[in-house]
Parts: C-alpha cells; structure tokens; sequence
C-alpha cells in the first residue's frame, strides 16, 4: 500500500495515536468522544464485512446525514479498494435512482428505512446495484431482489471475516494505490445533468497535504463538522483532513442545532459557507440593535478601534507594530465586548475557513475584527476542494489567497481561471465529452473569471456561465451585485437578472430577524414575513437599501427594479444548492412571470426577437 492515499493515513493514525481522540458525536444528549483505536476497530469491522459483498475497484454509494456512520463506511469503502459515491439525502427518488445507476454503484449505505426506499420502491432498480445498508433501524418488509443488511449485520459478519480469514481486508488495503479511485462525486447541477467527478487517492491526498503545510494547525484542535459530507468541501476540508491531521472531528446534530453545538463543543477550527457567516453577523447585529444605547455606544466604539487596527495590520503586514500602537484599547475591547461575542460561538474558535461561494468583505472583516479569523478558499469538485486559500499569516479580505503548493493557477485571455496540478481530477465518468471540454493538456478551465493581484492572491469575479450580457452588450457580474448585499440584516438572499435586457432587475428574500428588529423599532406589527414584503414601509427601507448599493456601482450595473419575495429561496424548493449557493435557472424558470413583469413591453419585445 502507497503511502500517498487515505487508506494509508487513516490506519497510520490508528496505529500511531490509539488513545487520542477521534470523534465526538451526541448520545442520549450529551457529546461522547470515540477514540482512534475504536474508530479503526468498527471500520475494520464495516471493511471486512464488505469484503464479502463488494469487489475492488466497485463502486458503493452513501446516502445519509452526515453522521460518525457515514465516516465509517466511507472509509471502509475505500479500504476495500473500492470508491466511494456521495448522495444528498433530500434528493428524490428519481434523482437517487438516476446516480446511483450512472455511478455503477454495487451498494448503497442508507440512513433509514425512508431512504431505502427511495430505491427499493421504484419499479426498476438500478443495473448493478446488489446490496443496501441500512444504518438506522430495519426495513419493515423484506426484499427479495436485493440483499438488504442492517448495520449491526454487516458488522457481525465482518467480525466473522475477521476471525477466520484476517488476511482478506489486509491485502485489500494493500493494494490501494495513489492512482486507485476513491470517488465518484456528482457536480450539485445547478447548470444541467449532474456529471460524476473521478477522484483519486493521490488527488485527495495532495489537498489535504498542502492544505496542512499552510495552516498551523495544533495538536489539539478540534472542529465541529456541520456541513453535508456529501459536499466535496467538508468531506475533503472536514473528514479528511482531520483524518490527515490527527484533529478531533464533532458532528453538529443538524444546521438547526449548530450555534447550540457550538457552545458544547467549543471548537477550535471551523468549515462554513458564507451563509452559515452572514446568518451569524446578522444574528450578533439583531442582539446588538435591541441592547440599552450605552451597550452600543460601548459595542461601536470597539468595533471602530477594531476596524481601524485591522486596516492598519493590511497596510502594516506588521502585526506587532500594530498591537504596540493599539495594545491598551484593543485589550479593553476584547475584555469588554470582543470576548463576550466569541463566547456565543463556544469560546475558542480561532480559525475559520469560508468556501462554496463568495464571502462578503465586511461580514469576514467583523469577524477576523473580534478575533475569529476567517481566511477565504476557492476549490470546485474537480479540483478536490481548495486550490488556494489565504492563510492565518497572509490573509486578504477579497481574495481566495494563493495557490496551494504544487497548484498552478492562470488567467486564460478571456479571463477564466485555469488550474494543474495533482489534485485535478483525471475527468467525468462516462463522459468523455465534457471532459475534453473541461481538461486541456492538464489545465482544467473552471469555468469561474477572476484576476491575479499584483501580491499573487486571487479574486473571482463570477461564474463565467453567469455573466449578464445587456441588451446594450454591456457585460455584468451577478455575484458582484449580490455579494454588496450579504449581511445587510433585513435580506436574506439576492438574485441579480438581466441577460439581453435593457436593465437590470432583481429578485430579493427578506431576512426574519432583520425585518423583526426593524417592525420593533419603527412601531409596524409583524404577523409573518409574507404580509412583511408587502409592507410599504419595508419596502422603501429596503428602497433605501438598493440605491445605497447602487451608488457604488457603474450606471448599467444598477439595479433599476426590483421585487420582494413572499418566501425565502431553500434548498427544498430546489432554487438552492446544499451550499447555498443559487440555483439561477430554476430561479428564473419559476419566477419568469414575475421577472418579465420588471420590465416594460418594448423591452421584452426586445429580448423575444435577439
């Protein structure tokens, strides 16, 4: 077995660290650690059981919350030479039969009796598909045309495995290399059919290894996972390397639950999205506009002397400089307010990492101001996660950092961002298409635009298939536009439209709490957040709002017309992806109507015929 693969690093950290911890997750309401040696001892188990139902080189796919199981099979997977297939557990029946048949998966690991379903209750299963695994429970009525197992089954049977053929796992395991396969992970779609991404060993790996030579993680840090393990992000970012760095790994119960898991676990180290970050700017500016004025007054100042440093550390890149100049007021800061904000985030968060989409600058400034950095990152599923990232010691707001070592990153002439280097994937199973489309002599075009600073960070201006062109050939950046707009309390979310119009329009969420703390100060009765995007007065506030951002941008930027939304966008409703991220077609798909009616005739007469 090779060294440069999961399989090897995983079991290294068994071997080498048996008593450490590995996990926490909640049981019966309270968090419970699980140690290496325990964690190795149930994966080994889970491997050895699927010795018996899988082949190396098969496919076997995960379809579950993220939870201490999910970890466990798919290490086990990958031990048994096998490559793993992540399924969003609330995509449909027909959405599930759809990848887990193109991936050629051989099994499936289900939460529940409810997921199992999805499959089992189609009237044709997928091709190869020869086994489920069912983690929770069991299914209330047999299966004939599949062999169903509950997980206390498939550990029994691999700890019969084990006692009378222990050489089976172990040659297994032996035979993983850095080129074997280790995944097979499905683009979120939010621009068509899903295309399955191929990852290696060695592609993962290399992140996880560049990743650790550029962050000074410590010995004892522990992180709360809360993010779909599904997702590329945290299942590299989070699991992964955690596995390659020794961490403690705590499992949030739910997305509901994590500022309340946050408190009981008190991590160290973070993966979010830039919801996840504006969601919680907004709550901690809602708490602080219902404070006594003298609070505030007390709050503002702090946050001012913090901005002030800040700007002056960019400008610096000196930070003892800056703490002699400002030792005494920021140590009052921080005793006064900073310290107290930290504490509803458990205390001891000093590192937090933002990807998946843009993050806004003034949302990563306030944080990094009360001393829990966010440093920014930039990856796609084809590039295994990150391939850069700002740093603790080099962090600049607005940019996605500097390329990971061993990562080349180019401006192509029409502006999109290429990138080579080990953690490229190899292309898209079954597809060969797009995978010339997207892979040129080792340079993977990503589809995103963006700039390389003077300094070598890099900035992504937008999606290269989300570029607005006007009427006027005038071209617009969308996620510019949307991201001004992140962590202003009352909107939640932001779509920018405008492609072959005269203008530009859009489509704006409001943000519950924001628009309660606003109805409690300015006297309007709140009832529920759809009569609230037809109150007058919230919507010359967010009027207000609109020309403000206006102002900082060029004319044909402008937003000239807008609506407010009687319902926030979800991903339930499909017009987000599990990061968060917006789903722009099928947004505009189902408020097309409403879109066309932002616009005069002569202008949709305009559109219709170009």
């Amino acid at each position: 077995m090779a060294e440069e693969t999961i399989v090897q690093v995983f079991w290294n950290r068994v071997a080498s660290a048996p008593e450490r911890h590995a996990i926490m997750h909640k049981v019966d309401g309270a968090y419970v650690p699980v140690c290496w040696g325990e964690h190795g001892q149930i994966v080994e188990q889970v491997a050895a059981g699927l010795t018996n139902l899988m082949e190396a080189g098969e496919h076997v796919a995960i379809m579950s919350q993220s939870r201490p199981a999910w970890t466990w099979g798919d290490v086990a997977v990958l031990s048994c030479g096998g490559a793993t297939i992540p399924i969003y557990p609330t995509l449909a029946p027909l959405e599930v039969h759809y990848l887990v048949d193109h991936s050629d998966a051989v099994g499936v690991f289900v939460e529940n009796e409810r997921q199992a379903r999805k499959i089992l209750d189609l009237e044709e299963l997928p091709k190869k598909l020869r086994f489920l695994v069912i983690i929770e429970g069991e299914l209330s009525k047999p299966e004939t045309r599949v062999k169903c197992l509950t997980w206390n089954e498939l550990l029994k049977s691999g700890e019969m495995t084990l006692f009378e053929n222990p050489q089976k796992l172990a040659e297994r395991i032996e035979a993983v290399a850095p080129d074997t396969m280790a995944s097979i992970v499905y683009t979120s779609g939010t621009t068509g059919v899903p295309k399955g991404v191929m990852l290696s060993h060695k592609n993962i790996y290399s992140v996880c290894a560049a990743t650790s030579e550029l962050v000074g993680f410590e010995a004892d840090d522990l992180s709360l996972s809360f993010l779909p393990l599904s997702h590329v992000y945290e299942r590299v970012g989070g699991q992964f390397l955690a596995i390659y760095q020794g961490l403690t790994m705590a499992y949030a119960e739910s997305m509901e639950m994590v500022p309340k898991n946050l408190v009981e676990v008190k991590p160290t180290v973070l993966n979010g999205v830039p919801r996840f970050y504006e969601k919680a700017y907004q709550r901690v500016q809602g708490e602080i506009r219902k404070m006594p004025a003298a609070s505030q007054i007390l709050i503002r100042w702090a946050l001012s002397l913090g901005k002030r440093a800040e700007k002056y550390r960019q400008q610096a890149s000196n930070d003892d400089l800056v703490r002699q100049i400002y030792r005494q007021e920021l140590r009052v800061a921080d005793r006064m307010v900073f310290s107290k904000i930290r504490k509803r985030f458990g205390g001891r968060l000093r590192l937090m990492v933002s990807g998946a989409a843009p993050l806004s600058d003034d949302v990563q400034s306030f944080f990094n101001i009360i001393g829990m950095q966010i440093v920014e990152g930039y990856g796609l599923t084809e590039t295994s996660a990150p391939i850069s990232c700002n740093t603790p010691e080099n962090n600049k707001v607005g940019t996605v950092g500097k390329p990971l070592p061993g990562v080349e990153v180019r401006i192509a002439g029409d502006g999109e961002i290429e990138a080579r280097g080990p953690s490229i994937f190899s292309g898209y199973y079954k597809n060969p298409e797009a995978t010339n489309e997207a892979l040129h002599d080792g340079w993977f075009r990503t589809g995103d635009i963006g700039e390389i600073d003077q300094d070598g960070f890099l900035r992504i201006t937008d999606r290269k298939k989300d570029i607005i062109i006007t009427s006027g050939g005038k071209h617009v950046a969308p996620q510019f536009i949307e991201n001004m707009f992140k962590g202003e309390p009352m909107i939640s979310n932001i779509l920018v439209h405008g492609d072959r119009r005269k203008y530009i329009t859009a489509l704006i969420t409001l943000n519950r709490d924001g628009v309660v703390n606003f109805c409690h100060e300015h006297q309007i009765p709140f009832t529920d957040i759809d009569a609230a995007a037809h109150e007058p007065r919230i919507r010359q506030e967010i009027e207000r709002l609109v020309a403000k951002k206006n102002d900082e941008l060029a004319q044909f930027e402008r937003i000239k017309k807008f609506a407010i939304l009687d319902a926030d966008f979800s991903a339930e409703s499909d017009e987000l992806t599990p990061t968060f991220k917006l789903k722009r077609k099928k947004i505009t798909e189902k408020y097309q109507k409403l879109l066309d009616d932002l616009y005069d005739v002569s202008d949709l007469e305009v559109a219709a015929h170009e």
